[in-house]
């Protein structure tokens, strides 16, 4: 499988290139099982590749799919209007805890089920992680190769 990916996903992007990335592991229904990524690095995406692929491909043995996202576009948002207007659909949400010891952050992934407005997802991570007080959101686009395993 690694291969497979590699092999799609170098024909498109250069080994050297400093890109951000994600990998989700996906059941049978579509469900995502687990996801894994990096938004800030100094590695290019060779190293990337290992390093999370090696974290993630063999830990979810009901998978069937896996999906590897390469971030194309990235914003801070903090005018809530324009927040309020971004699509789920195409979008990730992303916050971080400037405050709390180790930057701790969340992500909501595009089109997740029941997620069909930015409200409710930063409700979501704000509820599912318990985070209160000042939070960095971030918002991004992502290109998708999708395998089957």
């Amino acid at each position: 499988m690694l291969e497979k990916i590699k092999t799609k996903l170098f024909e498109k992007y250069k080994k050297e290139e400093s890109k951000w990335l994600f990998f989700s592991l996906f059941d049978k229904d579509g469900n995502v099982l687990t996801s894994t990524g990096v938004l800030q690095t100094d590695k290019n995406m060779w190293d990337l590749v290992e390093i999370i692929s090696a974290g993630i491909l063999d830990k979810e043995k009901w998978a069937v799919s896996v999906a590897v996202d390469v971030v194309t576009e990235v914003t801070q948002e903090s005018d809530i209007q324009k927040l309020m207007a971004i699509s789920t659909k195409d979008y990730w949400v992303f916050l971080i805890n400037p405050d709390a010891s180790g930057q701790k952050s969340w992500i909501i992934l595009p089109n997740m089920k029941g997620v069909n407005d930015v409200k409710t997802a930063l409700g979501l991570i704000k509820q599912k992680y318990q985070i209160s007080g000042n939070v960095l959101i971030y918002v991004f686009k992502t290109e998708r190769m999708a395998f089957g395993l």
